[in-house]
């Protein structure tokens, strides 16, 4: 061990006595500073001019390092420059000398040279860690309650990153005695390791060794706070692969050893390092710490129970079809990508598998291109194999597919679909928006819904009440049976359902959840039994009045001693029409939930409600404790000359008996009854939950409507559905500084440090050339 800490010593030293090193950790340093300099100063420069947003109540610490934005995530990209230049002259330059022959011919072992030269490569990779880990120690300073550890994590993947680049550059360095290729040598042989996880992805076995290989955000983890062991077990097996191939490189060199027994060393070490990468990267064998305070990167505890209820192995099957455009994302050659999503999941359930099913059907009405018109489905396969690059025979015909599944209710869209050891499925789709893939809500919901029974939620049909079915303005489809809508009820774990009393149809037993939208004609006597009866059991029941339904609803909210009055609200905002109240949450409303308590204040939301009446109480006692969900602020009142909104200017007449004033929107009953809580939900506008009004979009204000749902729901379900994926709040969410702070941080890190450098680099030069 002496010996080799000798050699490094005098390669370090030989290193920082070349003007190459000097200039490489000038310019790394100078060039890593102006990245952190201007992160700081921008995002100190936004707060000095917006403020602080009470929404964001997002880790300081982990926005400025960490994540794939952050500090430390920008010097990883630009990493593997640095590295060949300081690796290419380790032992081209003794080869190139003629002083490798001093080195063979002296009673030093192999290993001890390749370890020396190794410990001086690493140890002038941790000199250019010093930017990094001043800016860390500053941003210690100016971010109350740092979060040390994902930062010292994000370092330490840091560093792994430049011990590899460095074994490779070592490698390389020893294959040619001509600097200049061997860090071409190197350029290439990262490129090769970033890329080879392309490769073979086609075939299951070759995939997962190809893709383990791959150098390619290996250091994701790490930056985002995360160690997994994987991860670790890569850099080591990469490091060893590496040098031992240096090693067997000199050791060969000084020997005359056979070319059978030569392949034979490199490839046993080659086949050593891929099934321990094999064996180690399987989900039963991945351990992994989550090093953030709020243990942001695993899932919640809520997920967590879930899985631990799903008895036996669990299997997540993806439906890909090659004539839907999605299915781009999910060919063989991004397989693996996509399954990242349920690594989190993996985790806490090693046995869960995700599987692939590849097949071609249907005619998507993406197919819209005149090229593709009039081909059949075998035609349009072969087509699209042939741009993807695939073997036709990988997809399964439609006469296959249907004999697995039936995917005609998924319009041959790209699907998943969980299933239990037992026989029980659940689907798992895509979305229609930007993020696309589930999230932890969804996903949990899936899992939630496939082992227990899932909340039914049925719809009042028969007396023109809002259908589920129906597309139209006014109706209620978005976000109760849209499949590819994210926060639709199917989505969030509930089943939905249209019970038409008119028809004499009874509510299920199953229901536990009740909506009466918009109800235009009041119950017949047997009608108003079945409700009776419904109630008599326990079911939670959710009502939404609307203007001009006085006299149908009136008799039914009366049973929780409500009523509507008899005219709507005004409430005047900006150039809207004077009918569209704007609710806020009640302070009440904060005993209910979470997100009442703590999204509505916050985001200061609004739930838009045009042509809304306002809900009062009738005085009677009926059983139930009321609690004030929904209130206009104090400038609404209840206009009773005009009948029509939108059709004159509308002002607030004392003389009318017009008074502005705070009025209740929605209202929440609750009651003990057959050993449950049962919850009943009234709001005074039915319009607010629709179709139209979901996907309107105005200026002015946060629109709350759909928060009133997502809570709406999980308190009628006493918090089983939607999944709560809240987690705690991070305590270092703010900066100790302005945006003043910004001119010394230029100073320190662009003048300061670099002029160090520099003067150190120049008096070590004098020095030599002194003695």
């Amino acid at each position: 061990m002496k010996i080799t800490l000798r050699i490094a010593r005098n390669e370090l030293a030989s290193l920082f006595y070349s003007p190459i090193a000097w200039f490489i950790l000038i310019v790394f340093s100078f060039l890593t500073a102006m990245k952190f300099t201007s992160m700081i100063e921008s995002t100190l420069s936004y707060l000095d001019v917006y403020g602080y947003n009470p929404l964001d109540v997002s880790s300081q610490t982990f926005n400025q390092y960490l994540g794939m934005y952050g500090f430390l995530a920008k010097i990883v990209d630009n990493l593997y420059i640095y590295i060949p230049l300081l690796t290419m002259g380790l032992l081209s330059r003794e080869t190139a000398s003629g002083s490798i022959k001093l080195l063979y011919s002296s009673p030093v072992t192999s290993l001890q040279i390749v370890g020396g030269k190794y410990l001086a490569s690493i140890g002038f990779g941790l000199c250019m860690m010093l930017v990094p880990m001043a800016s860390v120690i500053y941003g210690s300073c100016i971010i109350p309650h740092f979060d040390w550890l994902p930062v010292l994590v994000g370092l330490l993947g840091l560093f792994l990153l430049i011990a590899a680049y460095c074994a490779v550059g070592l490698c390389m360095s020893s294959l040619t005695s001509y600097q200049v290729v061997a860090a071409v040598g190197t350029l290439i042989t990262l490129a090769v390791l970033k890329f080879v996880g392309r490769v073979g992805q086609e075939y299951d076995f070759i995939r997962e060794l190809t893709y383990w290989l791959s150098i390619n955000g290996r250091t994701s983890n790490m930056l985002s706070g995360v160690i997994r062991s994987e991860d670790l077990i890569y850099f080591l097996a990469v490091i060893l692969l590496f040098l031992s191939f240096t090693t067997f490189r000199i050791a060969f060199g000084r020997s005359a050893v056979g070319k059978f027994r030569r392949a034979l060393c490199y490839c046993g070490v080659f086949v050593a390092v891929l099934a321990v990468g094999y064996l180690t990267s399987r989900p039963a064998a991945i351990r992994v710490w989550d090093a953030t305070r709020t243990k942001q990167n695993l899932i919640t505890e809520n997920s967590q129970k879930v899985l631990a209820d799903i008895e036996g192995p669990l299997t997540i099957t993806n439906y890909v079809n090659l004539l839907d455009n999605a299915s781009t994302s999910y060919l063989p050659l991004s397989m693996k990508q996509n399954e990242t999503i349920f690594d989190p999941y993996m985790l806490f359930k090693p046995d869960l598998k995700v599987k692939y099913v590849y097949y071609y059907d249907g005619t998507p009405a993406s197919w819209d291109n005149p090229r593709f018109r009039g081909k059949s489905v075998e035609e349009l396969r072969d087509y699209m194999a042939t741009i993807y690059n695939l073997n036709p025979r990988l997809f399964k015909s439609p006469e296959e597919i249907r004999r697995i599944k039936d995917l005609s209710g998924e319009e041959f869209r790209f699907v998943r679909i969980a299933r239990t050891a037992d026989g029980r499925e659940a689907y798992i789709r895509d979305f229609n928006d930007m993020q696309r893939w589930p999230g932890e809500a969804e996903i949990t919901a899936a899992l939630k819904k496939m082992i227990s029974t899932p909340p039914v939620v049925g719809f009042i049909q028969g007396h023109g009440e809002r259908s589920t079915t129906r597309p139209g303005d006014r109706d209620y489809t978005d976000f109760t049976i849209a499949k590819y809508s994210r926060s639709a009820l199917v989505n969030q774990g509930f089943d939905v359902c249209e019970i038409d009393l008119s028809k004499g149809e009874a509510i299920p037993e199953e229901v536990r959840i009740l909506v009466l939208a918009d109800m235009k004609e009041p119950f017949a006597e047997e009608e108003m039994q079945i409700i009776d009866s419904y109630l008599e059991r326990g079911g939670n029941l959710w009502i939404l009045c609307d203007v001009g339904r006085q006299q149908a609803m009136n008799p039914l909210i009366a049973r929780f001693g409500l009523r509507m009055e008899e005219y709507q609200l005004a409430q005047p905002f900006g150039d809207f029409y004077p009918d569209l109240i704007l609710s806020r949450a009640t302070p009440e409303s904060a005993a209910l939930s979470e997100g009442f308590r703590e999204d509505f204040p916050k985001r200061r939301l609004r739930v838009s409600m045009p042509g809304c009446v306002a809900l009062t109480k009738t005085g009677e006692e009926t059983g139930y404790t009321l609690t004030p969900l929904l209130a206009t602020n104090s400038t609404a009142w209840i206009e009773k000359e005009q009948t029509d909104l939108r059709e004159a200017p509308v002002a607030c007449n004392p003389d009318a008996d017009e008074q502005r004033g705070v009025y209740c929107t929605a209202y929440a009953a609750e009651r003990e009854t057959n050993g449950r809580k049962q919850r009943i939900l009234v709001t005074g506008d039915a319009d607010c939950m629709s179709n139209a009004e979901l996907s309107s979009q105005r200026e002015g204000y946060a629109a709350g409507n759909f928060y009133l749902i997502v809570e709406g729901f999980r308190w009628l379900t006493d918090g089983g559905f939607p999944i709560e994926i809240r987690r705690p709040e991070p305590d270092d969410n703010r900066f100790s500084v302005g945006v003043e702070a910004a001119g010394p941080l230029k100073i320190i890190f662009l003048i300061i440090l670099p002029a160090a450098l520099l003067l150190t680099g120049v008096g070590l030069w004098f020095v030599r050339r002194r003695n």
